[in-house]
């Protein structure tokens, strides 16, 4: 993946201005993303499922954790740029978002597509164990083989 260095800082939505083209971006009960059970399952800090919230587009309500505890910084992909500053905007009053902004991001192989992210900013040369850490994910425990009483 490639970063294209193009980012978009937080800001407050002007009551004024016209209504956006884009898809509505609802925020939901957390548990009611799709992806909850996934990520709790994986969630270090537990009590940040409390402030997290479903981002609905297209109704589909995926996960946004806040940071807080050992998890510094949190994404979501958006697709195209209206939609990233769609759900930016839906999350700039929520507690625990902290330095809302857009990103664009293009791999070899996919279009320009943005990313909507808060917190600190992602390690760029990171192992996967750091980047784990970063975002809040659970220390790994890898059962040993062959499993104890095991001839």
């Amino acid at each position: 993946m490639i970063d294209m260095g193009a980012h978009l800082t937080s800001r407050t939505r002007d009551p004024g201005a016209p209504p956006a083209t884009t898809p509505p971006v609802t925020l939901l009960h957390a548990r009611t993303a799709y992806d909850y059970e996934f990520i709790a399952a994986r969630l270090h800090d537990q009590y940040l499922l409390h402030t997290s919230v479903a981002v609905s587009v297209f109704r589909t309500p995926l996960l946004a954790v806040p940071v807080g505890g050992r998890r510094r910084g949190g994404g979501m992909e958006a697709g195209p740029v209206g939609l990233a500053l769609a759900i930016r905007d839906a999350l700039l009053e929520r507690d625990g978002f902290p330095g809302l902004r857009i990103r664009a991001i293009r791999s070899w192989d996919e279009p320009l597509h943005w990313v909507v992210e808060w917190g600190e900013h992602p390690p760029t040369h990171a192992t996967d164990q750091e980047r784990a850490r970063f975002y809040g994910v659970r220390d790994r425990t890898r059962p040993s083989w062959p499993p104890p009483g095991a001839s």
